[in-house]
């Protein structure tokens, strides 16, 4: 018999971003982890990989014969669709409001993603019924929001570009998980990978996630890239044979950015990047951390040329300020690796290099190239100031997340100027 403890734990697990579907390179449950060991003031050891052995695909299929994406025809928005309302003008003064985003009927839910503009968020409902992990999913334009319903269970758009074309997963039968795109409400299955998901999505109507390779064992992956939504997955070529990990974002030049291991298990996730002309994909060095050269890094998003992250450094001594996990963005024009100043566990970043998170006591915050915010909650919000941000416009004016209190979960709008 399920104890009410179990019962509670099923419905509450979808606070913790767990993923639709396999876990890609254990990433999600290495931020878990890491949340978890953070609250001890002791965050370290990120999620090892096991093995997969594959051969490099013909990356040219996808990319051309010169390397760089085919066009694709992108998603258009409704011609009834309004123009987003202008942003005011000006430098970003960090004041921010907060908004609960509606939702038909139980209000719970939370943001899982957005467009570089903020004009659409994604995200899902609480699940609905006793013991189940079906999740109804949520297009927000503006206020105004559709439901989308995907087959399985633990279902998960997270990501979405300017003509509104969103991307996620859902699982099937067993352990298997199924990629799909979200097109003006139609639900479209994406072709040929039995067991995978997406990730990612730019305005191009690329999209970029993960296939899995051995059936069982979900965690063992290989990213891979869709030239659209009608288009054959193909492969990316892999920095060695043993390497293996998924894609988690893809720029608008088209770059494209995985978490991957050399594939046994002590080794850590690694940043790698395949730019647009390259016949190689590239794994970016480890970044300097204070006291030392960090052990991991665990790369969450890819806008603007930069990639931002959280950069892990195992100690035997504890540091003063008890932190040995860092903010981390790299541009990538230059290969300048740098820690941001305060005190921020990343969530996302934007087109910027600002990024996105929750600070201490998982307050969500903001850290630029000047400050750091901590993001208010909306009049009449009772309870505590927790939550999390998961998307972050290019301009830093919206982001989208979720606050939490007790049992209460809603998503959230933040905008700033």
């Amino acid at each position: 018999m399920r104890t009410d403890d179990e019962h509670v734990a099923d419905q509450l697990r979808w606070l913790d971003d767990e993923p639709a579907g396999p876990p890609r390179v254990d990433l999600p449950g290495a931020i878990r982890e890491a949340r978890r060991r953070r609250r001890n003031r002791r965050v370290a050891a990120a999620g090892a990989v096991a093995l997969g052995v594959l051969a490099v695909a013909a990356l040219p299929v996808a990319l051309g014969g010169d390397g760089r994406a085919a066009p694709a025809p992108a998603a258009s928005p409704s011609p009834s669709t309004p123009l987003p309302e202008p942003r005011p003008a000006g430098p970003w003064q960090g004041i921010c409001t907060a908004t609960l985003l509606p939702v038909p009927g139980d209000p719970r839910g939370a943001v899982t993603g957005g467009d570089p503009d903020g004009r659409w968020l994604v995200g899902r409902r609480a699940p609905q019924g006793q013991g189940r992990l079906d999740f109804g999913l949520l297009v927000w334009e503006g206020d105004r929001v559709r439901e989308v319903e995907l087959p399985g269970s633990m279902q998960e758009l997270t990501d979405v570009n300017r003509a509104g074309l969103a991307v996620g997963s859902s699982s099937g039968d067993g352990r298997d998980s199924r990629a799909w795109a979200v097109r003006d409400g139609e639900v479209v299955g994406l072709p040929v990978v039995r067991s995978g998901g997406a990730t990612a999505v730019n305005d191009a109507g690329r999209i970029v996630g993960y296939r899995n390779l051995v059936p069982g064992k979900p965690w063992i992956q290989r990213p891979v890239v869709w030239d659209s939504y009608r288009s054959r997955p193909v492969d990316l070529p892999l920095p060695g044979p043993r390497w293996e990990g998924t894609a988690v974002d893809i720029d608008e030049d088209g770059t494209i950015l995985a978490a991957m291991s050399d594939g046994h298990p002590d080794k850590p996730a690694r940043a790698v990047v395949w730019r647009p002309g390259a016949a190689r994909p590239e794994v970016l060095p480890l970044p300097r951390l204070p006291g030392g050269q960090a052990d991991r890094f665990l790369p969450l998003s890819l806008a603007g040329g930069w990639v931002t992250g959280t950069a892990e450094r195992d100690t035997t001594v504890v540091p003063r300020n008890g932190i040995t996990s860092y903010a981390v963005r790299i541009d990538l024009r230059t290969g300048r690796a740098e820690v941001l100043k305060g005190v921020l566990w990343a969530g996302t970043g934007n087109g910027q290099g600002w990024l996105a998170g929750w600070v201490a006591d998982d307050v969500p915050g903001v850290i630029t190239d000047t400050r750091s915010v901590k993001l208010p909650v909306p009049d009449g919000w009772r309870g505590e100031r927790q939550g999390a941000v998961t998307s972050f416009s290019d301009d830093g004016r919206v982001l989208g997340g979720k606050l939490e209190s007790d049992d209460q979960v809603r998503p959230v709008r933040w905008t700033c100027r």
